[in-house]
């Protein structure tokens, strides 16, 4: 596998990372554009415009889009985040600059076309609605709204229901127009490819823009408790979240470490303590994602429902006394489970490149997807005591999704 080479072109950061086996080159294409930067009626455009916008060029039917795409490799795959949006793509080698050209040219002139723009709307909003058939979905998203409320991670990458429904062609095509493609975008690019020198030109006919992007922060202050009632639901689930740093703070790598003892793996501290042990749970686990600005730790507890308080307390408990649980044996643990899990997800060349994309993207630099490990593999034990001490003794906020 090759070094990575890092190129500016057009206020936009192009990586391009050589790899030699397979006649595949992967892409990825981060925008410093995600629901954060969303307002109002705006909720869900950037995911929405992007799926019909990349759907296909505006110059093409339909079926000779497809058909010339499918010759040469993948559809151009979007996505978004509170931070960013991105799209995902991959080509044969020997044909990427053609299928690069046909990305270029959708992006030129992306298709809005009003009845190709409802299928993708009503394709969204079915989403939203199967979000509400899963606990997890509901309660997080309630949870979004309760820890992040009045700050722009309030907004769900997706939109809301009204929010989506309301929004036209006109609507999207605007806001794709206004806001695609911002400067400090990344294109990555990881596989085969002799021309590669020949994709730059291209980017230089992107209509590259300065947007205004938010900053704040959202600390968390004082304890707040709610329940969703979710009519038929055949268990308890309970979630509690923490304040935890933003992927630039010098703690991040303990949070995350701390986040692998805590919830990941059948042998993390949830799983051994309230399922193993004890029978409180169907289904434990903790996230941290990865944020530009002040992050959150959950960690969430499916139980029956007659066991609800009991499960509660023993995970309120388990987080007061967190510290004593940080032992040198569990910290290894973690540490071994983090890299297995970060290396298993970096197997194909799709994932690497996002990888690439996803750490540039947040400002902490390409290098940083080697970077992590290491750091990961630093922190010792009084370190991850200290956080623990810090995260015991911080107020949380907690929602309780039940029947009712």
């Amino acid at each position: 596998m090759g070094e990575v080479t890092s190129f500016e072109v057009n206020g936009l950061k192009v990586l391009f990372k050589p790899e030699e086996g397979l006649e595949i080159l992967a892409g990825a294409s981060f925008f410093p554009v995600g629901s954060a930067c969303e307002r109002g009626k705006w909720r869900g455009a950037t995911l929405l415009s992007l799926k019909s916008g990349f759907k296909k060029s505006a110059l093409r039917p339909l079926t000779q889009f497809s058909r010339l795409q499918e010759s040469m490799g993948t559809g151009f795959v979007p996505d978004a985040s509170s931070d960013h949006s991105f799209l995902r793509f991959q080509a044969v080698s020997d044909r990427f600059l053609p299928y690069f050209e046909l990305f270029v040219e959708t992006a030129l002139n992306p298709n809005f076309e009003p009845d190709s723009f409802s299928v993708e709307k009503e394709a969204l909003l079915a989403a939203i609605e199967a979000k509400r058939e899963s606990a997890f979905a509901l309660g997080y998203e309630r949870f979004v709204e309760i820890t992040y409320g009045g700050t722009p991670y309030a907004n769900l990458p997706y939109g809301t229901e009204a929010t989506v429904r309301a929004l036209t062609a006109e609507d999207c095509s605007s806001w794709f127009k206004e806001n695609f493609f911002p400067e400090g975008s990344v294109f990555v690019f990881v596989g085969k490819f002799k021309e590669f020198e020949k994709v730059l030109p291209l980017l230089k006919e992107l209509p590259t823009r300065r947007l205004p992007l938010p900053t704040f922060s959202a600390p968390l202050r004082e304890v707040k408790r709610e329940e969703v009632f979710r009519k038929g639901s055949a268990q308890s689930l309970i979630m509690v979240g923490f304040e935890a740093p933003s992927v630039n703070d010098p703690e991040y790598p303990a949070y995350k470490l701390l986040n692998a003892l805590v919830g990941e793996g059948v042998g993390s501290l949830l799983f051994q303590e309230l399922r193993e042990k004890r029978g409180f749970a169907y289904a434990v686990g903790s996230i941290y994602p990865s944020r530009k600005f002040t992050g959150r730790l959950l960690a969430y507890v499916g139980t029956s429902p007659h066991k609800e308080k009991e499960a509660e307390e023993a995970l309120l408990r388990l987080f007061r006394e967190l510290p004593d649980f940080v032992t040198p044996e569990r910290v290894e643990r973690a540490k071994r489970y983090f890299k297995g899990t970060y290396l298993l997800d970096h197997e194909s060349r799709g994932k690497r490149a996002w990888y690439l994309g996803f750490w540039e993207s947040l400002g902490k630099g390409y290098g940083y997807d080697a970077a992590l490990l290491e750091e990961i593999e630093m922190v010792s034990v009084e370190e991850l005591v200290r956080v623990a001490e810090k995260v015991s003794q911080s107020p949380y906020h907690e929602v309780v999704v039940k029947d009712g």
